[in-house]
């Protein structure tokens, strides 16, 4: 959860400018408002509406948020805020604590526009909103640390102004701390301190602003989850706060009252955090990651925590991004990296398969600024800086002969079975994503009989796109009859502490449970030997003729 440097910025440190340069630019970076407006992207989980629309369907492909154009766009755990070009602010998604703004703790999937005009620059907390208007910070959201500086902790469902605090230019937000940079380069904080997130040099918190200690010639800002992070005017990263994971880079696991600098990084034009780990981009397109990495989200090929900044791999990088437990990077050309946790399709290559490295997803040509949450991803397009467009995507071939599906209703459901031989299968209703089974080669929609949706399974044999649309039967596929059970099919021949189980060869597909829970896949096997089982009950799951069938072992 940060403010960036803008896109001019961050492109000249792409272009491998000289450091003596860089450092003049960084020095007088505009707002965030001074930044070329284009349109907002999004994909991943939206069960929230943390998508913008205007549905609750979770999106594997790139949508379009309703909105025009932004010049600036923050991510909470499950909701967002843009900056529209005229100074409006405007928000969607998640709004339990009044995060919206819009007086009600009612979700929007469709932005709303907030009564603040003349904004420039918004930010964003787990649960808590953002806004700078005429060098005043706004907040709103949830309350119960301070970490709306309004010398209270009640919740706000519409910006109110924060005192003791003028001439900000960003503000960036935690899980339940805000710190905001002033036009002359210093900082200030206010919320929790538990962990020293507010770099005060102590551990007390504040409900108003305070300073952060011993910070001069900042030019950008971010928030962890409960550290914070900035970045200088000589391309150096500072940190400070929790550092349990070593989310700090300072080589230790011990929390940091006050700033500490990052050693072993390149000149750095970008730093961004959410959760435990923390994202920076160098000049020279280098990404760098430190923190956590229990889900690969340091994107290094490792799941080992790392107190010191390891370089990614991957190709140059002009924006950087960071979610929940998920990192993300846009290269010259749009295409968007990801790398960590990827259970609701927020690293937008297609799966829900957790990332250890880096893989390309989605191309948004001009992709500037990245934001996540706890399992989404959005991504502001700047049109000054127009990128080339992507590559056209393949167009798929004819269907080979041999590759077919139908689709078979079975109950309520409907059934679609595939020819085999073309690898991993995805899944497609009415042209966009819906599951991808793997390697199968078939697979129940559940409660989709009636659905008249088209369906197509997508495959990529020798790496070319290949689809083949499910033909519906004109009648429902009658039920299999199972094969009879033979006699005696499964026998236990108990020892003394342990118990074997034989059963009947024809048997091709065996699961076997103890006791009502399942104990082992013992297909291809005609017997198993269950260890300290004396006083169990065993069963057998068989599919004769594909009909689920439970036989008893006695």
């Amino acid at each position: 959860m940060a403010i960036r440097i803008s896109s001019f910025t961050r492109a000249l440190g792409a272009a491998l400018l000289s450091a003596a340069l860089l450092v003049s630019v960084l020095a007088i970076a505009p707002t965030a408002a001074s930044a070329a407006a284009g349109g907002v992207s999004t994909w991943g989980a939206n069960n929230l509406s943390q998508l913008g629309d205007g549905t609750t369907t979770q999106r594997a492909d790139a949508v379009t948020a309703g909105i025009s154009s932004a010049t600036d766009i923050a991510g909470g755990r499950h909701h967002v805020v843009a900056l529209e070009p005229d100074g409006d602010i405007t928000t969607w998604g998640w709004n339990v604590s009044g995060q919206l703004g819009d007086g009600t703790s009612t979700n929007r999937s469709n932005p709303v526009t907030l009564s603040l005009n003349n904004a420039t620059a918004v930010g964003a907390g787990h649960y808590h909103s953002l806004a700078v208007v005429n060098g005043r910070v706004w907040s709103w959201g949830r309350n119960p640390d301070g970490q709306l500086g309004l010398g209270n902790n009640t919740n706000r469902s519409t910006p109110t102004q924060v005192q003791g605090v003028s001439d900000v230019s960003a503000v960036a937000g935690g899980r339940n701390h805000t710190v905001a940079l002033r036009t002359n380069g210093t900082v200030a904080a206010w919320g929790s301190n538990a962990e020293g997130q507010l770099g005060r040099g102590n551990f007390t918190s504040s409900n108003t602003p305070v300073n952060v200690a011993g910070l001069t010639n900042v030019t950008a800002i971010t928030s962890g989850r409960i550290h914070s992070a900035a970045l200088r005017s000589n391309g150096t990263v500072w940190t400070w706060g929790d550092n349990a994971h070593g989310q700090l880079g300072d080589g230790t696991t011990i929390d940091r009252t006050t700033p500490q600098q990052v050693t072993g990084l390149p000149t750095i034009v970008d730093v961004e955090a959410f959760g435990f780990h923390t994202i920076a981009l160098g000049a020279d397109g280098s990404v760098w990651a430190w923190g956590r990495n229990n889900l690969n989200q340091l994107g290094d090929g490792t799941t080992i925590q790392r107190s010191r900044p390891v370089a990614l791999q991957l190709p140059a990088a002009v924006a950087i991004g960071s979610g929940r437990d998920y990192g993300m990077a846009a290269t010259a050309n749009g295409t968007v990296f990801g790398w960590g946790r990827n259970d609701f399709g927020q690293l937008g290559d297609g799966t829900t398969q957790t990332r250890s490295t880096p893989t390309a997803g989605q191309v948004v040509p001009g992709a500037a600024e990245l934001v996540g949450g706890r399992d989404y991803l959005a991504v502001r397009v700047d049109t000054a800086n127009p990128a080339p467009p992507p590559a056209p995507t393949p167009t798929p071939t004819p269907t080979p002969p041999g590759l077919s599906c139908t689709a078979t209703v079975v109950g309520n459901n409907l059934q679609l079975d595939w020819t085999d031989g073309f690898g991993r299968a995805v899944v497609r209703r009415d042209g966009r994503w819906l599951n991808t089974p793997g390697t199968v080669t078939t697979t129940t929609i559940s409660g989709a009989a009636g659905d008249n949706s088209t369906y197509v399974i997508r495959t990529r044999p020798a790496g070319v796109i290949t689809d083949a649309t499910c033909v519906r039967g004109a009648n429902p596929a009658p039920t299999p009859t199972p094969t009879p059970t033979p006699q005696n099919p499964c026998v236990v021949n108990p020892g003394p502490d342990d118990v074997e189980l034989i059963w009947d060869p024809s048997f091709a597909s065996v699961n076997v449970r103890r006791n009502g829970s399942w104990v082992a896949n013992a297909s291809g096997s005609i017997s198993i030997i269950v260890s300290g089982s004396a006083n169990d009950t065993f069963q057998l799951i068989i599919r004769p003729g594909g009909v689920r069938t439970t036989i008893a072992c006695v």
